[in-house]
């Protein structure tokens, strides 16, 4: 394969781009992957700090909750007594705390309302304390706040909040950490995942087993990669960051199109910088190869443009000079050749010529002695059926057979002698009605079929004047006519059609046999071609048939039908000039 040097300084170009700017590509993407996943591991690496603060925040503000309700003046003489207006108390006051259930020990260390609570909590209560911490009670999963009832300076029992941790402390969490969050109860059950639903038990399986480790670790499950950090939370129970990277990497195919679509735009800028330097640099060679095709072609004013590199440039000037040298030749060698091209044409000429003249002479020739063979034994037959016809006179019937049979023999007689007259001047006068004389012929040719089963057909109008002597006309038909029996065989269909036109009538003589071939259809009418393999067939019907048609101004023409079911020969003859209809009317 051979490329043009404005491509191939062209292709130099793009191979020298994408050398430059692949690996770029691929190490930027690179990168930008590594890039994302440390993010990824930064942000988790601070999950355990917003997880601690948050809890911090969050317990003072219990705290101060469960302090206020255990301080409530009178909430302690209801607790002592055991009074039953204290859980309403309770609830009242803890109606402020959205979020938040009122927890109420009494002074035996019982709950009154709220979760089961760890009486190591109580304990701290009663020794003053305020103690803020995760448990798993009764009522699930969450986070309490104590404060000391105190009665005359005595602990009467205690008082706080509970605040259940579930699905929404985990959503705000995942908020804040921008990550899934999964928290575990202090007896290792799921209290929440806001991830996926597909891989929940999986991860929760997963890192129930793994030690609490503030450091972001990578795990794997079902195919996918997760980075996961966690912490405890005060009391009991654990809380675990989860980033699945495949969610964090899903930007990066984005990030790769624009990029791509950055890079094809460098690469579209580039080509077009780089397309115009290989014109530029390949013009002169272009220039070259234009003026060499011009050359081929026999133009010699093609422009040679000259090039800035001088090596390029000397092969411009001497391309010129040869150029020039070789216009002269070529001018030298048309005179030469126009000479002998007339010589040959009219040595061409002549030949023709002479050819025609001695195809002429061998068919007139032989027309000649088939007109001297036949006119005698035609006379000689015909004097005979003037005998038999005079004997039948009687009888209707042969009489019209002795007549049609005398009226053929005289119209061999009439074709020998044009035969004899084919190529001598003779007179074109003469009409006839081309529908009546259809008909002779197709009577005449019914009644030598003998035992073929052909049936010959007539569709015409009902007079068809035309400029053609009735004999012409009928020898032409005749001659089509027997042709296409021919052709048929024993059986088959010849319809002669005729129809008159605005200046000519059309004759055609169809039949449904096998056609002509397409190799003999441009020679149906030269003299001596023949297709029939027996001594019948000697060539000169189609020839003498359109002679008479060309001599009485008309044309003929051979071809098959549309669906190739037969042959069609189509007559073209002049109308009988209107003048002349109305004097013979």
């Amino acid at each position: 394969m051979k490329v043009s040097l404005n491509t191939a300084l062209l292709g130099l170009v793009l191979v020298v781009i994408l050398v430059g700017l692949i690996p770029a590509a691929i190490l930027l993407d690179k990168h930008l992957v590594e890039g994302l996943e440390q993010g990824v591991r930064d942000d988790l690496a601070a999950a355990p700090l917003v997880l601690a603060a948050r809890f911090e925040n969050q317990a003072g503000a219990r705290m101060m909750h469960a302090k206020e309700l255990a301080s409530h003046p009178a909430l302690g003489p209801m607790v002592v007594v055991n009074d039953e207006r204290a859980v309403a108390l309770a609830a009242s006051v803890t109606d402020a705390f959205p979020g938040e259930d009122p927890i109420l020990i009494g002074g035996d260390g019982q709950r009154v309302v709220g979760p089961t609570v760890p009486g190591a909590l109580i304990d701290v209560t009663r020794s003053g304390g305020m103690p803020v911490q995760v448990i798993q009670s009764d009522l699930g999963f969450g986070a309490v706040a104590l404060a000391p009832i105190t009665v005359n300076g005595r602990w009467a029992g205690a008082a706080g909040v509970w605040v259940p941790i579930a699905e929404e402390e985990a959503a705000q969490l995942s908020v804040l950490t921008r990550s899934d969050v999964l928290l575990m109860a202090p007896d290792e059950a799921l209290a929440a995942y806001t991830g996926r639903a597909e891989p929940a038990m999986g991860l929760f399986g997963l890192l129930a087993e793994q030690p609490v480790s503030e450091e972001v670790r990578e795990f794997e499950l079902a195919g996918e990669r997760y980075l996961v950090v966690s912490g405890f939370l005060p009391g009991g129970g654990r809380a675990f960051f989860v980033r699945a990277l495949a969610e964090e990497l899903a930007v990066v195919p984005d990030l790769q199109v624009i990029g791509a679509g950055v890079l094809g735009l460098t690469l579209l800028l580039a080509l077009f910088i780089g397309a115009g330097f290989a014109s530029h640099l390949a013009r002169p060679f272009g220039s070259l190869a234009s003026a060499a095709d011009r050359i081929s072609e026999g133009h010699f004013d093609a422009t040679v443009e000259h090039s800035f590199v001088k090596e390029v440039d000397q092969v411009s000037a001497a391309f010129e000079a040869m150029r020039d040298a070789l216009a002269r030749r070529i001018e030298e060698l048309a005179g030469a050749n126009a000479e002998l091209e007339d010589r040959q044409e009219r040595l061409t000429v002549l030949q023709a010529e002479l050819v025609q003249r001695d195809r002429l002479s061998a068919a007139s020739r032989l027309l000649a002695q088939l007109a001297h063979e036949v006119r005698n034994p035609v006379a000689s037959v015909r004097n005979c059926l003037e005998i038999l016809r005079r004997r039948v006179d009687e009888d209707e019937e042969a009489s019209e057979l002795a007549d049609l049979a005398i009226d053929e023999l005289l119209r061999m007689h009439e074709l020998a002698e044009q035969m004899l007259d084919l190529h001598r001047p003779h007179s074109a006068e003469g009409d006839c009605d081309a529908a009546a004389v259809a008909e002779d012929v197709a009577a005449v040719v019914r009644v030598g079929l003998g035992d073929a089963d052909i049936d010959v057909q007539v569709v015409a109008s009902t007079s068809v004047p035309v400029d053609v002597p009735a004999d012409a006309l009928k020898q032409v038909l005749l001659n089509l006519v027997q042709n296409a029996q021919d052709a048929l065989g024993a059986s088959g269909t010849i319809t002669i059609r005729v129809e008159a036109g605005l200046i000519n009538a059309r004759i055609d003589v169809v039949d449904d046999g096998h056609g002509i071939s397409d190799d003999a259809l441009p020679q149906v009418f030269d003299p001596f071609f023949t297709t029939k393999s027996d001594v019948r067939g000697v060539g000169l019907g189609l020839f003498t048939a359109a002679g008479l048609v060309r001599g009485h101004g008309g044309r003929i023409a051979a071809a098959n039908r549309s669906d190739r079911s037969g042959a069609r020969l189509t007559i073209e003859i002049p109308l009988l000039e209107p003048s002349v209809q109305e004097a013979m009317a």
